[in-house]
């Protein structure tokens, strides 16, 4: 990199180019990722053929996070490795194409393989982009306070993803029944909303492909290249003893703040909220019908064998069973707004089907009576859930309230580490600016403001959301300074995708499965807000403790001066 000279001079045109495509890869990181706790549950229980608060619907959702995350971390640091061996600009690209058309090819999934293959996949694809666009970016401009500008407010686009997405998806559960059928087959719902949700991660590989052309390479990676002084990257080279030190303190800085946001804040909306004062009443509600759900969802599950025996004995068993449930959910509809032509219409339809039923299983009566036993439930189940609906609204609505606050915090956060780095300030203060404050506010939080609950812990959160977000836009500005031109894709991914995404991401198995027991607390609730407290505390305190080793990048220099292969 340079502060004057000697890397590609890009005019106004292609500099604006080169910003929106880095807005545009940063803003759909989120985008893309965030997509799995909105389509997760819904995606899984449709595929497993169970409703959506069975057990094994939440244990697989979160075996699907275990694994896309081993995954992400895993070929995201090979997807390092290629950054340095072939361009930036062009594992960039391969990136964001392969987290668009992952999600798209996930949105026609029939099973759950599938489905868990290209969430993965996904993963892989924003694990590889984050450091392949940062690097990018970094090497592109040689004005510092333009590459600060780049690097910072670029990022800060990361925020929108998560807003973007939760809105886009509110409208499409609102109007799924309205789009063209998907081919899919019959035994699926042909209008999943979640099918469609994961149809838009599609959306950037459209401007990607017709700007990529018009912006450069980086012309430090193409020059060392073409005079062949560019080492060939390995993972052994970040474990040099000049290097050693850097590698492992940025991967450790960087499961921390990982850890920060997935042991505390990401658990906030789901697991933390519904304990607030303000939903005892309605928790109240719930806690009896939750408890009936779970014997229902016990019973189902007993149930499973003997009808997956009935669908494998009786050909065409499975098919019908779906239009039963396809209109049994219609009826239900129908019922709710009081349709009564409709629902008369559907009733003459299930008459007909419990005929075709009757002939179908003739020769085998007990898979007849294993599926209406099952039906049962489900209707059961289906009332159950509709009086838990009053209650679960407000407390989801809570939780809603609780991720814009993080997500405004976050964004606020991203633009004032971008507004910091322009003013120069040292890198390691810069870190403690972010650091320090959260010993506080962490603690205050989970500790205090959560057993008050109402407009201060809608701030504390907000706050923890900034004090943690700004740590992820602080490595994307800080690691392309800290690794050498041959190895800042190996070493930024090393430091992301192995000490963040794959080590700093199980705080949230950490917090909700092996503290959170052992924690103090009248409801699950009250743990998990405590085990958070006590995981984002420590890591924020761990993080301070590692700043003093963080070492300082070096004073920026023309370019870079070439190092021979031997």
């Amino acid at each position: 990199m340079s502060t004057s000279s000697g890397t590609s001079s890009i005019d106004s045109r292609t500099r604006i180019l080169v910003l929106i495509i880095a807005s545009i890869g940063f803003l759909f990181d989120t985008y893309e990722l965030l997509m799995t706790p909105l389509v997760g549950v819904p995606a899984i229980a449709e595929l497993l053929g169970l409703p959506p608060n069975n057990p094994l619907v939440t244990d697989w959702t979160g075996r699907m996070l275990w694994i896309s995350a081993l995954c992400g971390g895993t070929f995201g640091l090979m997807g390092g490795w290629l950054i340095d061996r072939f361009g930036r600009k062009r594992i960039m690209a391969a990136s964001i194409f392969l987290y668009a058309f992952s999600p798209f090819a996930a949105a026609f999934s029939t099973t759950l393989a599938s489905f868990v293959f290209f969430r993965s996949l996904t993963f892989v694809g924003v694990c590889i982009e984050f450091i392949a666009a940062i690097t990018w970016l970094a090497e592109l401009f040689e004005d510092r306070k333009q590459r600060e500008f780049a690097l910072g407010f670029t990022q800060a686009f990361a925020s929108l993803g998560g807003i973007l997405v939760t809105a886009l998806n509110g409208w499409i559960v609102i109007h799924s029944n309205e789009f063209r059928e998907l081919p899919i087959p019959d035994v699926f719902n042909a209008h999943a909303a979640w099918r469609y949700t994961l149809m838009t991660g599609i959306i950037p590989a459209l401007p990607i492909a017709l700007l990529l052309p018009f912006v450069p390479e980086s012309r430090v990676w193409l020059e060392r290249r073409a005079s062949g002084s560019l080492a060939r990257p390995s993972l052994a080279g970040l474990f040099t003893p000049e290097l050693r030190r850097t590698t492992l303190v940025t991967a450790a800085l960087s499961a921390c703040a990982y850890a920060a946001a997935f042991g505390a804040l990401q658990l906030t909306p789901l697991r933390i909220i519904p304990g607030v004062p303000e939903l005892a009443e309605q928790r109240a509600v719930l806690k009896p019908l939750q408890d009936e759900a779970r014997t229902i969802n016990v019973g189902i599950l007993e149930l499973d064998p003997a009808l997956k025996a009935a669908f494998g004995a009786v050909p065409g068993l499975r098919e019908l069973a779906a239009k039963r449930a396809k209109n049994r959910i219609a009826f239900r509809a129908a019922l709710k707004a009081d349709d009564k032509a409709r629902a008369a219409e559907l009733g003459v339809e299930f008459k007909a089907l419990g005929e075709e039923l009757d002939q179908l299983t003739a020769a085998v009566p007990d898979a007849k009576k294993s599926l209406v036993e099952r039906e049962k439930l489900l209707k059961q189940l289906g009332d159950n859930r509709e009086k838990q609906e009053t209650p679960d609204k407000a407390i989801k609505a809570r939780g809603n309230a609780a991720q814009f606050w993080q997500e405004i915090g976050g964004l606020t956060g991203r633009i004032l580490l971008a507004i910091l780095v322009l003013l120069a300030v040292t890198r390691r203060r810069l870190l403690r600016i972010f650091l320090v404050p959260g010993l506080l506010a962490v603690p205050l939080t989970y500790f205090s403001l959560y057993h008050t609950g109402g407009a201060g812990l809608n701030w504390a959160i907000a706050v923890c959301g900034l004090l943690v977000v700004a740590q992820f836009s602080y490595f994307g500005e800080f690691l392309p300074k800290v690794f050498p031109v041959h190895l800042r894709g190996t070493g930024g991914s090393f430091a992301t995708n192995v000490g963040g995404r794959m080590i700093g991401t199980s705080a949230a198995f950490l917090t909700t499965n092996i503290l959170a027991p052992l924690m103090p607390g009248v409801s699950t609730f009250d743990k998990v807000a405590f085990a958070a407290g006590v995981v984002g505390t420590t890591v924020f305190a761990l993080g301070f403790a590692l700043s003093f080793l963080l070492p300082e990048p070096k004073a920026e220099k023309a370019v870079e001066p070439a190092r021979s292969v031997h």
